[in-house]
């Protein structure tokens, strides 16, 4: 059992014991739990403390209720290459690759309900939607989605979800990708162009902005006041710790240093959350920065030169584990 400490900003929690290693995770604690704090909690090595990094809002909801209220997301079996021929359907399915879009998509659902109960209904137990995660996955199957037609979900990116797609997608209809203002353009151009050119099928994949993202106020203070606070907690030898195997030590690790995880969760924020670490290089602790996938990785290579010291393989808690388990160890494998 770990016993709360109070945090500098009441949206965050942490642990006080020091015998185990800081995870800084740029993210809001979902409720009422959260599987990266439970994960890792459980392990006994690591403390993880959540800063929430991302404010959001919805937009162009007037969109995807159209297309909901007109009928033009098909509920005509995903492989059924006559499905062309159903009057009014534009879109074989749904892409949704965060979990914000899926709140998004929550919200204008909740609000349908009231006054088109059968319409959604019947969307919910039809619709096909592809998704990038097991977090995506749970969270729209918690909206009344049904599991049998969410799919995709072992893909953990977009490049190996655009061919998972691709290799089972056998109808000319679009597809709707509801997405936030930062994302990866792999998927709406990947698929229909390799559809065409594997399988003669003309196609598309429709983008629509359904909630924008911005970095909140407070975060980079909130960010400083963590790490002050974890400066002040004495801390334990991080050599010789008796919860981390042997020879788990990462390849460039400084013996003698304190290790403190940053795990990145998008692009928004990273710049504010560079800013504060730059602040403390060359102390008695070393900071190591972890991405949730490819996407996070490569930004931080483009917009800053930066390489992180680990990614994670799939975008899940089990992924996440693993990659600052053995640090930059797995790094060497995945960034380039």
């Amino acid at each position: 059992m770990h016993t709360e400490v109070p945090p500098p900003a009441s949206t965050s929690t942490s642990k006080p014991s020091r015998n185990i290693i800081p995870v800084l995770l740029l993210k809001t604690k979902s409720s009422p739990t959260d599987p990266y704090d439970t994960l890792f909690s459980s392990t006994g090595e690591y403390d993880p403390i959540f800063i929430p990094v991302l404010q959001h809002h919805p937009v162009n909801d007037d969109i995807v209720r159209s297309y909901i209220l007109d009928g033009a997301i098909s509920s005509t079996p995903r492989n059924d290459s006559s499905s062309s021929s159903s009057e009014g359907s534009k879109f074989g399915g749904l892409i949704i690759t965060s979990q914000r879009a899926v709140e998004a998509l929550g919200t204008l659902l909740d609000e349908l309900k009231q006054s088109h109960e059968t319409l959604i209904s019947t969307f919910l137990s039809t619709t096909i939607i592809y998704v990038v995660g097991p977090a995506t996955r749970k969270a729209l199957a918690n909206l009344g989605f049904s599991l049998d037609n969410i799919l995709g979900s072992d893909s953990g990116n977009g490049l190996a979800l655009a061919d998972f797609i691709i290799s089972e997608y056998n109808s000319d209809k679009d597809l709707l990708f509801l997405t936030g203002e930062t994302h990866s353009t792999t998927i709406p151009s990947r698929i229909p162009e390799k559809l065409k050119e594997l399988k003669n099928i003309e196609m598309k994949v429709e983008e629509v902005v359904v909630y924008k993202t911005g970095v909140m106020e407070e975060f980079e203070d909130e960010f400083r006041g963590w790490l002050d606070k974890l400066d002040q907690t004495p801390a334990a030898q991080t050599t010789n710790q008796p919860s981390r195997d042997e020879g788990t030590q990462n390849e460039g690790e400084e013996e003698g240093k304190e290790e403190r995880w940053i795990v990145v969760f998008s692009p928004t924020g990273t710049e504010a959350a560079l800013k504060v670490l730059n602040e403390r290089e060359g102390g008695k602790v070393e900071y190591k920065i972890c991405t949730i996938g490819p996407t996070t990785k490569d930004f931080l290579w483009q917009a800053f030169k930066r390489k992180p010291d680990a990614m994670a393989k799939t975008p899940s808690p089990e992924g996440l584990l693993e990659a600052v388990k053995y640090g930059s160890r797995m790094s060497f494998e995945v960034v380039l």
